[in-house]
């Protein structure tokens, strides 16, 4: 996939935090995945269509991301997931193809594989793509990419130069119909000379029957690299999101809470909204909106997500004096209900002198 920046940001992290980190994470979340956890993977491009290439080494994209994505399949699957790919081999698919094949299998969740390039040859670094900004969209891809740069930047052939390009949206088709959280990766780039020489080694000779690459053992090779990394990533938002819900799950707005901070000219307002379960349980990543009216009667609308104290804050800057004023206006998760009639609270009303 063509590479597309909006923001950079640089993060500097240690390998052995980094190992630590990928250490800690495995040994805790593995057990989040059940033969009803449904992980569709989608490799990106095939067929008449290559995506990347890379001359020089005789690499395509779409070779990389469906053998990566096999290795993936098999990490999964070793922790008790049923895995599914929408591309199984070096055949051409639409994206209608790839989200329907998804929603039929009723997936958790979608990840789709893909492999960066540019013009510079010197660019190297991991970014993710989501569409939905306001669900599990944004969450499965930040997840993703707070284990899976961190792994590959530790396991780098130069990681002073591997960057860290965060999280942009992007409208793929892929992403847009899809009926679950779904984001896109983007490992690293094939287009560095260094990354596309560690590229060449596959971690299969034949995916299709689990025929492994002598020179892939235990994942010790760059393909095998961006599979682990990824892997520890779905674990690590499995782990975020706790077990899957129960349809009937009930959560309400246990507490609704405003202050400000005095900056000179200007003020910050913040509301801070807690959701708990009816055991009084706080519920991570439910999609709150609120809207916040100023003195002077404009309104403005606002979403987020829990995390895992099942907190969201919003932030505001104004430099209006007055009754300002927040409301829950949306309260959603798939699986739970929304139950208003057990809320403490939807509205709070502060006063900035």
């Amino acid at each position: 996939m063509k590479y597309r920046l909006v923001t950079l940001c640089i993060l500097s992290v240690g390998i052995v935090m980094v190992l630590a980190f990928l250490a800690a994470s495995n040994s805790s979340a593995t057990g989040s995945l059940t033969e009803e956890t449904i992980i569709c993977l989608d490799p990106g491009h095939g067929g008449f269509d290559p995506g990347a290439v890379n001359s020089d080494y005789n690499l395509r994209e779409s070779d990389i991301n469906l053998d990566v994505s096999y290795g993936l399949k098999a990490l999964l699957e070793g922790d008790g997931a049923l895995v599914v790919i929408a591309r199984t081999d070096d055949s051409y698919k639409e994206n209608s193809d790839r989200y329907d094949f998804c929603n039929a299998e009723k997936a958790t969740i979608l990840v789709s594989v893909h492999t960066n390039s540019v013009e510079d040859e010197t660019w190297d670094g991991s970014m993710a793509l989501y569409f939905r900004p306001h669900g599990d969209d944004k969450i499965l891809a930040q997840a993703i990419h707070d284990v899976m740069y961190p792994y590959l930047k530790g396991t780098a052939p130069d990681p002073d130069n591997f960057r860290d390009f965060g999280l942009d949206w992007f409208a793929s088709g892929v992403l847009l119909r899809s009926d679950m959280p779904a984001a896109m990766m983007e490992p690293l780039f094939m287009s560095n000379p260094a990354e596309a020489a560690m590229l060449v080694q596959t971690i299969y000779n034949d995916p299709e029957n689990s025929d492994f690459s002598t020179g892939c053992d235990n994942y010790a090779c760059r393909r095998g690299q961006i599979a682990q990394s990824i892997h520890q990533g779905i674990l690590h938002y499995f782990d975020i999101i706790g077990p899957s819900p129960e349809p009937d799950g009930e959560m309400h707005v246990s507490d609704i809470t405003m202050w400000y901070e005095q900056k000179r000219s200007h003020a910050f307002i913040y509301t801070h909204v807690l959701i708990h379960d009816s055991d009084g349980v706080p519920v991570p990543a439910v999609a709150v909106s609120v809207d916040i009216s100023d003195p002077n009667g404009s309104l403005l609308s606002y979403s987020g997500n829990t995390d895992e104290n099942g907190t969201v804050t919003f932030k505001v800057r104004t430099n209006l004096s007055g009754t300002f004023q927040s409301t829950v206006t949306d309260v959603s998760k798939d699986g739970w209900v929304y139950d208003e009639a057990t809320n403490s609270e939807t509205s709070e009303s502060l006063v900035v002198p």
